[in-house]
């Protein structure tokens, strides 16, 4: 299993049971969590929790959608991932995300080798 020194990522999450599946992964990986269950949450916790490496964004969330999130986390942050997450797998829902901002797209149910594959990227050394 991956192991990650307990850097921290967002995952905004609203649903419980998909939260509790990321969360076994997580432990297993040694990721530390930090959740936000709706946009105003995602912000909020990414503004004040420096931090955080990377974010796992569920593309439909109660208040603001994942999209707008994504948006509004990039006029102030350009460079941190953004992991689109939604249970969508037409092509636009792809192109929407990538232009919101997101870096990636995973379709629901995860692919946790994909997931593992692009944190890679950006968490390993």
């Amino acid at each position: 299993m991956n192991v990650y020194n307990g850097q921290k990522i967002l995952v905004v999450e609203d649903n419980f049971m998909s939260y509790k599946l990321l969360e076994a992964h997580c432990e297993k990986a040694n990721l530390t969590m930090v959740h936000a269950r709706d946009g105003s949450q995602a912000i909020e916790k990414f503004r004040t929790d420096k931090g955080i490496k990377i974010i796992l964004m569920d593309v439909q969330i109660p208040e603001m959608n994942g999209l707008d999130v994504t948006r509004e986390i990039r006029k102030s942050d350009t460079s941190i991932p953004i992991i689109a997450t939604t249970g969508n797998v037409f092509d636009d829902d792809r192109i929407a995300c990538m232009e919101a901002g997101c870096t990636h797209f995973l379709r629901k149910p995860l692919d946790f080798t994909k997931l593992y594959s692009i944190l890679d990227k950006y968490l390993k050394p």
